[in-house]
């Protein structure tokens, strides 16, 4: 048999299957507008995203704990997906202009750093939950996992999401200034947006986890947070993080086990790739 141009071996490559993606991870998305002040709003698209890709399907899909590390490193694709046992990497930017909100996004293979896919979003802010979502589902679908639906998004206030995600990069810090400044941006957030349910949620994490610092009191770490959570779950009865908080409550503060159980079953339920 001939292989006249070497057509044959085109065609072989081109029915080669493409190699599993089985695991991958989002580096933290580089903030363009290099105003500190905006930083922020990078690492919660980054949270986001890595959240979103998370519900999807049966990717294993790298922890925000683990991946922030590498936030403005100058390691390689390659090195980064070695250190983190991963086959896949997805890298971007992201860019807050008035309110205009503009992400990037590139999947890369990490064996052969070759790139799989590659996208450009832009969209009004008070659209950015659409925003993340679409990215994600892009990347699932690219990486050819079952997508599950992610809930149906809603338009969300730009202020009450912008302070939202100044409360989650807040909280993040892990001290008792984050915390108090996590609650006060939430609260901003809830104030801006009175139906936002994910404000409400991340308010309640704020209140126990700071009560159990001791940053404030205990009793009202205890009914303020169960009061937050409450008002997501009335809001949005299927947000896996307002059951985790209600049953953070009852696990730290009531000592109620079979209540906490049933909280954590139910986030689990909503979303079993949630890392908390």
């Amino acid at each position: 048999a001939t292989n006249v141009g070497r057509v044959r071996d085109r065609i072989a490559s081109w029915l080669r299957p493409v190699p599993e993606i089985s695991s991958l991870a989002v580096i933290p998305l580089e903030n363009l507008s290099h105003d500190p002040e905006q930083e922020y709003f990078a690492d919660g698209m980054t949270d986001a995203l890595i959240t979103d890709l998370a519900k999807m399907g049966s990717v294993r899909v790298t922890s925000r704990a683990s991946v922030m590390r590498y936030k403005g490193s100058k390691k390689t694709i390659r090195e980064i997906a070695q250190d983190l046992g991963v086959d896949a990497i997805v890298e971007g930017t992201v860019m807050q202009s008035g309110n205009r909100v503009r992400i990037t996004a590139q999947l890369i293979q990490a064996s052969t750093d070759m790139h799989l896919w590659a996208d450009a979003y832009e969209r009004d802010l008070n659209a950015v939950l659409d925003l993340q979502g679409k990215v994600a589902t892009d990347i699932a679908r690219r990486v050819n996992i079952l997508v599950r639906p992610l809930e149906q998004t809603r338009s969300v206030k730009p202020e009450a999401y912008g302070l939202y995600l100044k409360g989650r990069y807040a909280f993040s810090q892990y001290t008792d200034d984050g915390w108090q400044q996590a609650i006060e941006n939430y609260n901003k957030a809830i104030a801006s947006d009175p139906t936002f349910a994910p404000a409400y949620s991340g308010l309640a994490d704020a209140y126990l986890v700071a009560g159990a610092y001791s940053v404030i009191p205990t009793q009202e770490a205890l009914n303020r947070g169960k009061a937050a959570a409450a008002q997501a779950l009335k809001l949005d009865d299927k947000l896996a993080s307002a059951h985790y908080a209600m049953g953070t409550a009852y696990a730290w503060y009531d000592w109620n086990w079979a209540a906490a159980d049933k909280e954590f079953h139910r986030a689990l339920d909503l979303n079993p790739n949630d890392a908390m």
